[in-house]
């Protein structure tokens, strides 16, 4: 009888003990995916090749301070949202900083930085500027006069699918100011085949 009763407490122990570590990595999961972390989902094609329809991501804003090359969610103000209000979420490539001027050259597709073009090679087929694969050299001007300089407390961005993409080029989208970065996308969660760091 007391071998039983021992066994049974031994058992309810592991079983609180079992169930304390799922409730503490529960609310651990959900603390972090309320101040530090959140999924998005991936709405057309201006990312391609690097991201594709219907992706489901990663993004973080916590301690972000943007850089040349990130993949970001901003609000663009100028678009509206599904829900017919403006600050649609659309993500594209980082590629002015503050103070930075921003030039492109549309019949060769190529864009400056501070005088300088963004390296565009090919390898295996596939394009890549300034390291990071994209669609097609950039030709569809999209409106803005430029060159242009990047005004401070904002970045100006681009998809990497460049005549497919509505971003800086675009008065709609524009300079995006800092407080409309939702955040950077940093890994890929769907589908399977692509899981992993962007």
């Amino acid at each position: 009888m007391n071998r039983n009763f021992r066994f049974f407490r031994k058992f309810l122990k592991d079983v609180f003990d079992w169930t304390e570590s799922v409730v503490i990595a529960i609310v651990a999961i959900i603390v972090v995916f309320t101040f530090f972390m959140r999924v998005t989902s991936v709405d057309g094609l201006s990312m391609m090749p690097t991201l594709h329809d219907g992706e489901r991501l990663i993004i973080t804003d916590f301690m972000f301070k943007p850089k040349y090359n990130d993949i970001v969610v901003i609000q663009a103000k100028g678009l509206k949202n599904e829900d017919g209000e403006m600050g649609k979420p659309i993500i594209k490539r980082v590629v002015g900083l503050p103070g930075d001027e921003i030039d492109i050259d549309f019949e060769a597709g190529t864009v400056f930085r501070n005088g300088e073009p963004l390296e565009i090679s090919e390898s295996d087929g596939i394009l890549y500027e300034d390291g990071h694969m994209l669609n097609t050299p950039t030709s569809l001007m999209e409106g803005q006069v430029f060159p242009l300089t990047v005004p401070g407390g904002s970045i100006f961005v681009m998809g990497d699918n460049r005549n497919n993409s509505m971003d800086s080029r675009d008065a709609r989208v524009g300079f995006v100011n800092d407080k409309y970065i939702i955040g950077k996308a940093f890994f890929r969660i769907t589908p399977a085949p692509r899981f992993g760091s962007l």
